[in-house]
């Protein structure tokens, strides 16, 4: 399910609904008649094929389903009127989603469901209150470079069609609620989630108090820009999830409490036992915190998972923890195909897939005598440490294939920081869950937010001691062969488990052997060039349909060379490069029809480097030609320079044409 839903969400262009329940129905049923003559290869290969193909026709379900106008055209300052549906702030500003009802010289069928715009200054209201306010706003950016972030297809099913940043403050409109049933939960459980945050970031303090209502509930936004960073290069990022550890901590304590207590109601105990009651409450439990949690990719698996556990304890029938976690998988997969393809999924499901596999066999390792004190500790060190090694190498290669990095420190802060979350913050939080109907959580939360100021002193320690080491990047077919890896790993037996080293080795192969990108033509006419330390962009052919790309890094400088009539040289790593202008000579050739709207018909030429082994042609570039195309990396082989073209998505719902950006325009 999992390659189907990753095909459908990365295809060049739309499948038909002919095509896709064609190839799920034919081999569904064709694995129905051969599972009846016993199981085989040949079942197991067409359920194979069954399940790609049904995966593929979830991706097209849903993306038909959640279908919402998105804004062709960047207008403002227009008057947006609406339901704060979330408010996600920082130190910088506050990002704004807006549940839309109207927006100034926009019909409704051309008006976004949802609208995010940047605020700076004090908001002043909360989740649930109509507000107005006048903003400029864009569609959202598409990717900029060949395989960067698609902003546009995950806008797409968040149906967020516009995003932006405001002008002047906003006010509160005396709208009446939104009557539609599912709309009044959806803003309840933001303000919920939204009080619950704010209570939880007072009690704590400020430092730990911000990552403290994050754990809590799922609300980011007090997590300042130089914490978040800290946690991400230093691996610690997944405390910020809500996954397993705060399902069991939530789910655990209901049904402890209910477990032990429910004895003592006579007249309930003799009619239901107190172990179905313990478990139902824990259902329960687990499924309001998931409501309020903010439902990411990590917590539906986690939520999954509890279901399944507690589900069992429920109906007398055992869980088992792989199977549970494919039960998790597929359903994420029905429900969100397009998580598939985003970095949280694949990290998520590949370190469990990981740890699940690893602990099934740890028991086997156990010494039969009894251990003492410094042995449980010694063996607790040892857990502790394989844990992080192994979901270490679990989550790196999607790791370097999303962001080209790879936390080098991350065992080492996670084997140090554990101690800390076990022994401190996890019984600070579940005391503070205990107390906290009887108003006497504070204190606890307060125990909660010291131990999380040493998990970022932590964080910020291994990010600094860190290595900045540029890694080349992972393409799609070494991240298949990685993902292929772990994949045999979780589900091998034993000494099978060895085979999984096959598909590694070839992965490593790719990474290492890949020829790396030197340069970029964006999408947009920008031209981005590999320096030393750094990246240089020239943008005099930019059309601004996008942000810088998130695969080149922080480090990106402009260009000195002005580009437009005059002719200019810049070093670079590849060698040099010469920008020509019209205006001042001859240039190569003139932007084809395709580039309408660019800005500059100037051409580059990359000359490589003088050394008699890189005695190499030059390669000339013209950045208008590719607008439009989906751009193209710049890179060396065995051959020499070239242009790599990107493929881009046609026809696709979340695609559209370069839009006119017109900084000036207003709608009154």
């Amino acid at each position: 399910m999992v390659a189907g839903a990753a095909i459908y969400m990365t295809a060049q262009d739309e499948p038909g609904w002919e095509l896709l329940i064609g190839l799920a129905a034919a081999p569904s049923l064709l694995w129905l008649l051969l599972r009846r003559r016993g199981a085989g290869l040949l079942p197991l290969a067409v359920a194979f094929l069954a399940c790609m193909a049904i995966g593929a026709l979830s991706g097209k379900v849903r993306a038909t389903l959640i279908a919402t106008p998105i804004l062709k055209e960047h207008i403002g300052p227009v008057r947006i009127e609406g339901i704060v549906a979330e408010i996600d702030s920082s130190e910088r500003s506050r990002r704004v989603r807006v549940d839309v009802r109207a927006i100034e010289g926009l019909t409704p069928e051309q008006t976004p469901r949802y609208v995010r715009f940047s605020f700076k200054g004090e908001l002043g209201l909360v989740p649930g209150r109509a507000i107005s306010c006048r903003a400029i706003i864009s569609p959202p950016p598409r990717p900029v470079v060949p395989g960067d972030y698609e902003f546009h297809r995950d806008a797409w099913f968040q149906q967020l069609g516009a995003v932006g940043f405001s002008i002047g403050a906003c006010q509160p409109l005396p709208v009446r609620p939104p009557t539609n049933l599912d709309d009044q939960i959806f803003h309840w459980l933001g303000a919920v989630r939204r009080a619950m945050a704010e209570h939880v970031y007072r009690a704590a303090g400020e430092n730990g108090g911000a990552v403290s209502a994050a754990m809590v509930s799922g609300d980011r936004s007090f997590i300042t820009p130089e914490d978040s960073e800290a946690l991400r290069l230093s691996g610690l990022a997944h405390l910020l999830s809500i996954s397993g550890v705060h399902m069991v901590l939530v789910g655990g304590i209901v049904f402890f409490v209910v477990r032990f207590g429910w004895p003592f109601i006579e007249p309930l105990s003799l009619r239901v036992p107190s172990v179905r009651a313990a478990a139902l409450a824990a259902i329960i439990a687990c499924t309001l915190y998931f409501a309020v949690s903010g439902m990411e990719v990590a917590t539906q698996r986690a939520y999954i998972i509890a279901l399944i556990c507690f589900g069992a304890k429920l109906f007398d029938r055992p869980a088992l923890s792989l199977r549970s976690l494919a039960i998790a998988l597929a359903a994420v997969v029905l429900v969100q195909p397009e998580s598939v393809v985003t970095p949280g999924f694949q990290m998520s499901f590949a370190a469990s897939g990981a740890l699940i596999a690893l602990y099934e066999v740890w028991p086997k390792l156990d010494r039969p005598e009894q251990p003492g004190v410094i042995a449980r500790i010694g063996g607790w060190f040892v857990a502790a440490s394989a844990t992080s090694v192994v979901a270490s190498f679990a989550t790196m290669p999607f790791a370097i294939h999303h962001f080209d990095r790879a936390a080098i420190f991350s065992v080492i802060a996670n084997i140090v920081s554990t101690p800390v979350i076990t022994l401190w913050t996890t019984p600070a939080a579940a005391l503070a869950a205990i107390a906290a109907p009887f108003g006497l959580d504070e204190f606890f939360l307060w125990l909660m937010g010291q131990s999380l100021d040493l998990v970022l002193t932590i964080a910020h320690l291994s990010a600094t001691l860190s290595p900045d080491v540029d890694l080349p990047r992972l393409d799609g077919i070494g991240m298949a062969l990685a993902a292929t890896a772990i994949a045999l790993f979780c589900t091998l037996y034993r000494r099978g488990r060895i085979f999984a080293a096959i598909p590694a080795a070839a992965a490593i192969w790719f990474w290492l052997a890949a020829p790396q990108a030197i340069g970029y033509v964006a999408d947009d006419g920008s031209v981005f060039m590999k320096q030393a330390d750094s990246w240089v962009e020239l943008t005099d052919w930019r059309s601004k349909n996008g942000l810088n790309p998130l695969i080149i890094g922080d480090k990106i400088q402009k260009s000195t060379c002005p580009g437009k009539g005059a002719n200019c040289t810049l070093d670079v790593d590849a060698g040099q490069l010469t920008i020509m202008s019209p205006e001042a000579g001859p240039a190569s050739s003139i932007a084809s029809p395709l580039t309408t709207g660019c800005a500059s018909a100037a051409q580059l030429t990359l000359k490589p480097s003088n050394e008699p082994a890189l005695a190499e042609p030059a390669l000339p570039i013209a950045p208008c030609d590719f607008i439009g195309q989906g751009g193209a990396a710049i890179q060396r082989d065995s051959k020499g320079l070239r242009n790599s073209p990107a493929q881009p998505q046609r026809n696709r719902p979340w695609t559209q044409p370069l839009y006119a950006p017109v900084t000036d325009r207003s709608r009154r």
